[in-house]
């Protein structure tokens, strides 16, 4: 009797524990690729009060068990299948878990109404700390910088009207996903030319794919960041921006850089991309800092010469470069800031649950002269095989834990059915009479 008593606690354990150790991944994850640890925090509550809900008494051996058994696995996943360590959710994931699995321990001793009622507030709080979490980051991520932007891919106005073959005066106001998202967190300032008046009150310069540029204007760009100025320069070697107008039109973006004299000047060479027409151009690119980006006909930077004041990361891709008493940090792609290559809702830009990639937050961090920080309340998944390896490390450690939780949590003496047994054995002896004669 105990051994199959034992079995079915087993078998529960293992289907509950397995159920939400895979319902984790019904969230970001199969949606973006993000490896969110609150997103078990939802299917863990639950799968604890299925757990420690269903007996009277609940013993701290069982409370840990319990515990273990939802939360190691999930843990055990995020850090194996993920690009970097996402230390704060992970620690986060198991605080909350904690805490659902001692209040469902506490529920067990009260009133059936009030049992209920604490049950289901531990699934709202589930739901909400989640977004309670994304909020504050939002808010923490105002910025005041001054920006000026200079591209001939069509972000806003009548470069994106004409575009979609909007007229003029219809484009007005007209804004990307990627212009608007930027705009909410820095004062974006559009810049049609290259001229000293009109860099002097820029904080930073945004350069992303221009048009071909004057000489005077070269000179200006370069004197600017001579004399303190900031530029960030997406120079693409193959764009594969959309744009329904002819290869030919002379309003389009330029199908490749045309920086090469700015570039050379600065100790640069931007090498020409590699294509293979068989294969998909975008990639995934995890970066060293931790972030992601989605590249499209991506190349590298080389260094010109011995003398050039420029260092080269991410196998060439970013180069950094100390030019007088300015600083220019270039990328060898410009489609990473393509709305289909960094969200899943153009139409809701600021909601980070439907981003694919780091891009606002890299090119944030790199416009305000910030290195790339991990994130450390999530990440991103690294590939097939890793997630392949995190689950399989993940479903034998639920198996163990499983076996564990049989063991601890369905000892007679922790049962109901041995509590009424003990209840029935005081009865009978209290009536039963000693004296036999």
């Amino acid at each position: 009797m105990a051994m199959a008593r034992a079995f079915r606690s087993f078998l529960f354990a293992l289907l509950v524990g397995s159920a939400a150790l895979l319902a984790g991944l019904l969230g970001s994850a199969l949606r973006t690729g993000r490896l969110d640890p609150l997103d078990w925090l939802l299917p863990g509550t639950v799968a604890l009060i299925v757990f420690l809900g269903r007996d009277v008494r609940v013993s701290r051996a069982r409370l840990a068990s319990s515990w273990a058994l939802v939360a190691l696995p999930a843990g055990l996943l995020v850090g194996l299948a993920s690009i970097s360590l996402p230390w704060a959710g992970l620690a986060l994931l198991a605080l909350g878990l904690g805490l659902a699995a001692w209040g469902a321990r506490l529920s067990t001793s009260r009133r059936r109404a009030l049992r209920i009622a604490l049950l289901l507030g531990l699934v709202v709080l589930a739901l909400l700390v989640p977004r309670l979490i994304s909020g504050v980051r939002i808010a923490s991520d105002q910025s005041r910088l001054n920006v000026g932007v200079l591209s001939a891919m069509p972000l806003h106005g009548a470069a994106m009207g004409a575009a979609q073959g909007v007229s003029a005066l219809e484009s007005v106001g007209l804004r990307s996903p990627f212009w608007q998202a930027l705009d909410s967190r820095l004062r974006l300032r559009p810049v049609d030319a290259l001229e000293p008046a009109t860099l002097r009150p820029l904080s930073v310069l945004l350069l992303a794919q221009p048009r071909l540029l004057a000489p005077q204007e070269l000179v200006a760009l370069d004197a600017w960041v001579r004399q303190g100025g900031r530029t960030v320069v997406l120079a693409d070697p193959l764009l594969h921006w959309p744009d329904p107008r002819p290869l030919g039109h002379p309003e389009r973006a330029p199908l490749t850089s045309l920086l090469d004299p700015l570039l050379s000047h600065w100790g640069l060479r931007l090498e020409p991309a590699e294509v293979d027409v068989e294969s998909d151009p975008v990639e995934r690119r995890a970066l060293q800092s931790g972030g992601l980006l989605q590249l499209s006909g991506s190349s590298r930077f080389t260094r010109l010469g011995n003398g050039s004041g420029c260092g080269l990361t991410e196998q060439g891709l970013v180069a950094r470069c100390r030019i007088g008493a300015g600083e220019a940090l270039l990328v060898a792609d410009a489609d990473w800031i393509n709305d289909t290559l960094w969200t899943l809702s153009p139409e809701h830009p600021a909601d980070r649950a439907a981003w694919t990639s780091d891009a606002l937050d890299l090119l944030i961090g790199w416009l305000d002269g910030r290195s790339p920080r991990v994130d450390p309340w999530s990440s991103w998944l690294a590939d097939q095989d890793r997630l392949v390896a995190g689950l399989r490390g993940a479903l034998a450690l639920v198996l163990m834990l499983a076996i564990v939780e049989a063991l601890v949590a369905r000892r007679p003496s922790r049962s109901q059915h041995s509590i009424e047994t003990e209840k029935d054995q005081k009865w009978n002896k209290a009536d039963t009479n000693p004296d036999t004669g």
